[in-house]
C-alpha cells in the first residue's frame, strides 16, 4: 500500500485518514512502510468499536502525530478540518448500515453523499463515496482512495450500482485490481483492490487501470503472501500508464455490462426463456443473437436489456472459450449455444422414471464422466442431466461423441466454470434457471449434417474396433499357437501412428524417438527405445518440477519432500537414474493433483497459469495417476532387461522392443495432444505490445531442426534463447529448468538436445539420447544451483549443505 501512497514523488508530508480503523494494523503497516522512506506521516483513524480503537492508539504510540476517535464514521466526521492525502477502506465487507440511516440522511441533507446512496444491506460504497469527499482538493493536488472490496461490491445491481456508476462516470475510478484469495485471516473470500482519485485532469473519454495479481502468491506453512515486486509492478502501472504483463488501460466504458432475458419457442410450443450478459459495451442486439445462437435460431430479447456498470476485470484477463472456438474455426464449423438447440429445459435425471424416446443425451454435471445416450453410459456418480434436442441442426450422434472429445470436454468444462456458483466447491444448481444458463454457456459445433453423420459413424466403428481388439486378446489366450497371426492381422493399422505422434512432441523427445525408430539391429533397438524412454521421463519430471516451482514457498517444501523420499530408496538426484526422476513424477504429480482436486480457485488459476494457461482437462492427462504407473511399469522392465540378464537372442530382443513401442502407444493415448497444445520454443526478439510482448521464437518441435520461428504474445517476457513452454496469447511462459538442454554445432543450426544426469565434482555430466555431434557434455555446476533448490543436500563444491 506503501507504493500507493503518493500522486507526487516529491511529497514528504502525508496525511492518512482511516474511516475503518479496526485495531489499526492496516493503518499502522502503511504509515510504519512509509515513515522508513523519511516520510511524515499524519494519522486520523475513526473506529466505531471503542475496543478496537484502544488497539489502534495503543499500535500509534510511538506515532507523535496520531489520533483515533471512537465514533461512527458514516454518522460522523470527528476530523473535519482534516483533509487527507490516502485513505484506507477495509470496512466490515457487506455491512448493514441501516443503524446509521438517520444520520447519513442528514449529512446528505447539507451536501455529503452526493453520489448517492447505495442498499442498506451492504455500506461498502458508501464509505467509499466518503472517502473521497474527504480527499485534498483536486486543486490543491488531490489524493488517492484505496479500498479493499469483494465479488459483490464490482457487480450488485440496484441503487449500489448506481452509486458505483456515477463514481465512475466522474473519472474518480483509477484502477481495479484482483487479488489472491486468502490473504485476509480466517476467509476465503476473493478480494479487489479498487484506487480512486480525483488528481487526474477532466477529460471526455475516461480510463482506468485493471491488474490481475490473482496467481502472484506464495504459500508457505499454508499461509499466503504476496512478492513486493507484483506490487512493484502494478505501482509502475499506475505511474506510468503503460500496459504490463498483468496490467492494462482501457476505457472505462468497457466496464458497461447489459444483461437481458431471452426466448425462444420450441418445435412443441413450450417456451423457454434465460437470461445473458454481454460484456465490455456489447449491445445485445440482432446481430449478437446471430453470432450467439446462429442465423435462424429465433432467438428473441423478452423485453428491453438494463445497463450495469461491472468493475470485474476477470472478463478481460484469459478466455478458455478462444481455443475451443479456434478449433472450431480451423474446421470451418459454426458455433452454437445448446440453449438453442433444446425442446425443453434441462432437467435431472431421476432414476427410478421410465427413459422416453423424446431425451436425446445424457451429460454429468461435471467435467468427468461420459455423455451417453443412456443414463447408464454416463459413468458418474454425481448428477445427470436429461437433454431433449429440438433441432435437426445438430444430430444426436454426433453430439453426443464430439462432447465426449478433449474439444467437446473442454467447452462442457468452461460450461461448468461460467455458470456454477459457490466460493470454493463450485456447482450447478438445479434449478431450471441455473440448468438453462449452463446449456446457454455450453458451446456446440455444427458442421453440415453429412459432416455429422461421418463423424458419428466413424466414432461409433473405432468404438467396435477396440471390442474388436479386446476379442482378439482374449482369443491368443485360447489359442495361443495363433498369437502371432493375431497380432499380424492388426499391427499394419499402427505401423505408422508413432512416427506421425513424435512430429508433434517436443524436439528433445521426438529425436530420442527418431534415434530408436531407425536403429538397425534388434540390440541398437534395445537400447535406442530404453534411452527413448529416459529422455521421455526426464522431460516429463523436469516440466513437472518447473512447474510446481512456479510457487517458490511451496516448491521448497514439496522439493524437500522429494529429496528425503529420494533419500529413503537410496537415491538422489546427484545420480539421476532413471527411477531419480520417476520419484520426481509422482511426488509432483501428487501435490499438483491434490491443488487441482481441492478446487480453490486461485490455487487452480495458479497452476494453469504455471503451465502456460494450458486447460484443466490437459493439465490432469499430464499429472494423472496413469502416467506414474506406467513410468514405473518402465522402470521394472529396464531393471530386468538392462543389465540384469544374460545373453539374449534376436527374438528376445525383438519382443522387448515391441513391449516398449506398445508402452509408447499407451502413452500417447495417456497424454493425447498435450504437446500440440503446449508447445516448446526457444526464445528471440519481443517488441512491447498492448497485452504484454511479441516474441518471436524458434518452435522445437517434431524431429528435426533448424525450427521454424513464429510470433507468440505473452504476457511476461521469455529470455532469449531460453526454453519455454508456450501457448499463445499465455500470461506466463513455462521456463524450463536446465535439466533439459538444446546445444547447436557452431557451424550449423542443427541441434542436439542434451539431459541431466550427474554431479561430478564441480561439474555436471549431460547426456544425448540423439545421434548428434557428442554424446556428453560437461557443464559448470554453478550454472544449476536454481535447478537443484531443495533436491539436493550438496552445493556448488560438493559439499554437505
Amino acid at each position: 500500500m506503501g507504493l500507493l501512497a503518493r500522486l507526487d514523488s516529491n511529497q514528504r508530508t502525508l496525511n492518512i485518514w482511516d474511516p475503518a480503523a479496526g485495531s489499526g494494523f492496516a493503518g499502522h503497516l502503511l504509515a510504519e512502510a512509509l515513515r522508513s522512506t523519511s516520510t511524515e506521516v499524519r494519522y486520523r483513524g475513526q473506529e466505531i468499536n471503542e475496543a478496537a480503537a484502544s488497539a489502534t492508539r495503543l499500535r500509534f504510540e510511538a506515532h507523535t502525530d496520531a489520533d483515533v476517535a471512537v465514533c461512527d464514521s458514516l454518522g460522523e466526521d470527528a476530523f473535519k478540518d482534516f483533509v487527507a492525502d490516502l485513505i484506507i477502506v477495509d470496512a466490515p465487507w457487506a455491512m448493514s448500515w441501516g443503524r446509521s440511516l438517520p444520520a447519513v440522511k442528514d449529512r446528505q441533507r447539507h451536501g455529503e453523499f452526493r453520489f448517492g446512496l447505495p442498499q442498506q444491506n451492504d455500506s461498502t460504497w458508501l464509505f467509499i463515496s466518503l472517502a473521497l469527499e474527504k480527499l485534498r482538493p483536486a486543486r490543491e493536488g488531490g489524493g488517492r482512495v484505496a479500498a479493499l472490496v469483494t465479488p459483490s461490491a464490482l457487480s450488485s445491481s440496484g441503487k449500489s450500482a448506481w452509486v458505483r456508476q456515477r463514481i465512475v462516470e466522474e473519472g474518480l475510478l483509477e484502477s481495479v485490481t484482483r487479488l489472491p484469495d486468502g490473504l485476509a485471516l480466517n476467509t476465503s473470500i476473493p478480494l479487489y483492490l479498487l484506487t480512486f482519485t480525483n488528481a487526474k485532469p477532466p477529460s471526455g473519454h475516461q480510463r482506468a487501470m485493471i491488474a490481475d495479481l490473482q496467481t502472484l502468491f506464495s504459500t508457505e506453512a499454508r499461509l499466503r503472501s504476496m512478492p513486493v515486486s507484483a506490487f512493484q509492478e502494478f505501482e509502475s502501472g499506475l505511474r506510468t500508464g503503460k500496459p504490463g504483463p498483468r496490467n492494462r488501460m482501457i476505457s472505462t466504458r468497457q466496464f458497461i455490462r447489459r444483461d437481458a432475458r431471452l426466448l425462444r419457442h420450441t418445435r412443441n410450443g413450450e417456451s423457454l426463456t434465460w437470461s445473458i450478459a454481454s460484456h465490455k459495451d456489447t449491445p445485445i442486439d440482432e446481430h449478437l443473437l446471430d453470432a450467439r445462437y446462429g442465423p435462424g435460431a429465433e432467438v428473441s430479447m423478452k423485453g428491453d436489456s438494463t445497463v450495469i456498470f461491472d468493475l470485474d476485470p476477470n472478463r478481460f484477463f484469459g478466455d478458455d472459450s478462444r481455443a475451443v472456438l479456434a478449433d472450431m474455426e480451423a474446421k470451418n464449423w459454426p458455433t452454437r449455444r445448446l440453449s438453442s438447440m433444446l425442446a425443453a429445459a434441462p432437467v435431472l435425471h431421476n432414476a427410478t422414471e421410465r427413459q422416453t424416446d423424446a431425451v436425446s443425451l445424457f451429460v454429468p454435471t461435471t467435467a468427468k464422466g461420459l455423455v451417453s445416450s443412456t443414463p447408464e453410459g454416463v459413468g458418474s456418480t454425481g448428477r445427470i442431466l436429461a437433454i431433449e434436442l429440438d433441432d435437426h441442426a445438430v444430430q444426436p450422434e454426433f453430439l453426443v461423441a464430439w462432447l465426449n472429445s478433449d474439444q467437446g470436454r473442454a467447452s462442457r468444462q468452461l460450461a461448468l466454470d461460467n455458470s456454477a456458483c459457490g466460493s470454493h466447491f463450485k456447482a450447478v444448481r438445479s434449478d431450471t434457471g441455473s440448468l438453462m444458463r449452463w446449456a446457454d454457456e455450453l458451446l456446440v459445433p455444427v458442421p453440415e449434417v453429412n459432416v455429422q453423420l461421418g463423424l458419428a459413424s466413424a466414432d461409433e466403428q473405432l468404438g467396435s474396433f477396440q471390442a474388436d481388439l479386446n476379442r482378439f486378446r482374449e482369443s491368443i489366450w485360447t489359442v495361443p499357437d495363433n498369437a502371432e497371426d493375431v497380432v499380424g492381422r492388426v499391427a499394419s493399422a499402427f505401423n505408422d501412428s508413432l512416427t506421425a505422434w513424435a512430429e508433434q512432441l517436443p524436439f528433445p523427445i521426438a529425436s530420442a524417438l527418431w534415434t530408436a525408430e531407425i536403429a538397425k539391429t534388434p540390440i541398437e533397438q534395445q537400447r535406442a527405445y530404453l534411452h527413448a524412454w529416459e529422455a521421455i521421463v526426464t522431460f516429463h519430471a523436469t516440466v513437472l518440477l518447473s512447474a510446481c516451482r512456479s510457487d517458490p514457498g511451496n516448491s521448497v517444501e514439496i522439493e524437500s519432500s522429494i529429496r528425503k523420499t529420494l533419500q529413503d530408496n537410496r537415491l538422489g538426484v546427484e545420480r539421476a537414474s532413471y527411477a531419480t526422476w520417476v520419484v520426481i513424477v509422482e511426488k509432483a504429480s501428487k501435490e499438483l493433483r491434490r491443488v487441482l482436486e481441492d478446487g480453490d480457485s486461485d490455487d487452480v488459476a495458479r497452476i494453469r497459469r504455471a503451465f502456460a494457461d494450458l486447460g484443466r482437462g490437459a493439465i490432469e492427462r499430464l499429472i494423472s495417476t496413469d502416467i506414474v504407473k506406467k513410468f514405473k511399469d518402465l522402470n521394472r522392465k529396464r531393471n530386468r532387461w538392462s543389465g540384469h540378464t544374460g545373453f539374449l537372442s534376436e527374438q528376445e530382443l525383438k519382443t522387448q522392443v515391441e513391449s516398449l513401442i506398445a508402452d509408447l502407444r499407451d502413452l500417447r493415448g495417456l497424454l493425447g495432444n498435450v504437446w500440440s497444445q503446449l508447445l516448446l520454443v526457444r526464445a528471440g526478439g519481443a517488441d512491447r505490445s498492448a497485452d504484454g510482448y511479441l516474441q518471436s521464437a524458434e518452435v522445437v518441435v517434431g524431429t528435426r531442426s533448424p525450427f521454424a520461428a513464429k510470433d507468440f504474445n505473452v504476457g511476461d517476457m521469455m529470455m532469449k534463447g531460453g526454453l519455454y513452454l508456450v501457448r499463445d496469447g499465455a500470461q506466463s511462459p513455462l521456463p524450463l529448468s536446465r535439466f533439459v538442454q538444446l546445444r547447436g554445432a557452431p557451424d550449423s543450426a542443427q541441434f542436439t538436445s542434451y539431459f541431466y544426469n550427474r554431479l561430478e565434482g564441480a561439474s555436471v555430466r549431460m547426456v544425448s539420447y540423439q545421434y548428434g555431434a557428442k554424446s556428453e557434455i560437461d557443464d559448470d555446476v554453478s550454472t544449476f544451483l536454481l535447478d537443484f533448490g531443495a533436491l539436493t543436500f550438496f552445493d556448488a563444491q560438493g559439499e554437505e549443505k
